[in-house]
């Protein structure tokens, strides 16, 4: 019977253990719970902070590209005004003809502010008399012989080409030396 006393203390001992044990366990399965339920938290936040982070890109992109020639435009407007001005006083001029000299400079103004207006948002002519001919800057429709200039050189120019911010948007049209 002592036997049996002391194999039934032991078990209340295992089973005390055991207990214990089992309390520690669901301890840390709650916790592991708790720690798993806030990172899901997180990361539907995060996915949510995501979505309205892209759609907030994908509006400000559509805005940049709807609006980005808005201050060019705002500039060749102004230039539309001198034109609009120059017709209405050519029209309501009391003289049959103007003279040349007033409408060339008429002329010449509104190309001027026209110029300066896509300058400052980058655009610029492409140098190209007495330069070497680059396919990069230069589209040759013509070539000539000439003993007198360098073989490969850009004697005349039929149509401008422009860079904008460092990029070619049109290659200037010239006539081209072949000196063979």
């Amino acid at each position: 019977m002592e036997e049996e006393t002391g194999i039934i203390d032991n078990n209340e001992d295992k089973i005390t253990e055991l207990q214990n044990k089992l309390s520690e366990l669901e301890k840390q399965l709650s916790e592991s719970e708790s720690k798993l339920k806030d990172t899901y938290d997180r990361l539907l936040r995060s996915e949510a902070d995501f979505q309205n982070l892209k759609k907030r890109t994908e509006k400000e992109k559509e805005d940049t590209r709807k609006y980005a020639l808005q201050e060019a435009i705002i500039g060749i407007l102004n230039v539309l005004d001198h034109i609009e001005r120059g017709i209405k006083a050519y029209k309501e001029s009391e003289k049959e003809t103007l003279p040349k000299e007033e409408v060339l400079k008429g002329i010449e103004l509104i190309y001027k502010d026209l110029k300066d207006v896509l300058s400052a948002h980058g655009l610029c002519e492409i140098e190209c008399l007495g330069q070497e001919f680059d396919p990069f800057y230069h589209e040759a429709l013509a070539t000539v012989c000439s003993e007198e200039t360098d073989n490969n050189k850009v004697v005349e120019e039929f149509q401008k080409g422009y860079i904008l911010n460092d990029r070619v948007i049109r290659p200037s049209r010239v006539k081209v030396t072949k000196n063979e």
